[in-house]
């Protein structure tokens, strides 16, 4: 039987660990946060489709420890793990295949050495892809062969089209 203070004591440690990580745990759904970049003492907001003024955009620590962003590929939302480590934008089959592309009519004459192994790619040209105030046409991706890849990446080719990115308190900032 549990005495009535250890049970005082696993209310006092449950209170004291909401009040401090409450407001973090809604940081940790991996939506995406922007707000103004402007000396106002706003904090993040959540983002608003109509607003386009080129402010930072920031992504959130997931609680698997990435950076998880939806992104309009041609217009389609897509989802992408932010990932600094790969060269250039990759999408899965079944992404390419939602954002318009024809992936069955590919070519997948690229091999790429990834973290998982030795893969092959087709090269595609993306009309469009944004996020937020953040929008580039005509960057190239890959795309992976059906059953290769279940999640689509968002490499350094996109990545080194901001002015910069950066890290802390466990977002990702993207500066337009």
């Amino acid at each position: 039987m549990i005495s009535p203070a250890k049970i005082l004591l696993l209310a006092l440690l449950a209170t004291a660990f909401v009040a401090y990580f409450g407001e973090k745990f809604t940081a940790l759904t991996g939506e995406v946060i922007s707000r103004r970049t402007q000396a106002s003492g706003n904090g993040p907001r959540y983002a608003q489709s109509n607003w386009a003024n080129g402010g930072d955009v920031y992504i959130p620590m997931s609680r698997d420890g990435h950076y998880w962003a939806t992104l309009e590929v041609n217009g389609t939302p897509v989802r992408f793990v932010v990932d600094t480590g790969a060269s250039h934008i990759s999408l899965s089959y079944e992404d390419a295949a939602q954002a318009g592309l024809d992936p069955a009519a590919l070519t997948y004459d690229r091999v790429f050495k990834t973290a998982g192994g030795v893969s092959r790619k087709a090269m595609v040209t993306l009309d469009s892809l944004s996020l937020e105030s953040i929008e580039i046409s005509h960057i190239t991706a890959s795309v992976s062969q059906r059953g290769q890849m279940n999640i689509s990446l968002l490499g350094m080719n996109f990545l080194s089209k901001l002015s910069g990115f950066n890290v802390e308190n466990n977002q990702m900032i993207l500066k337009p």
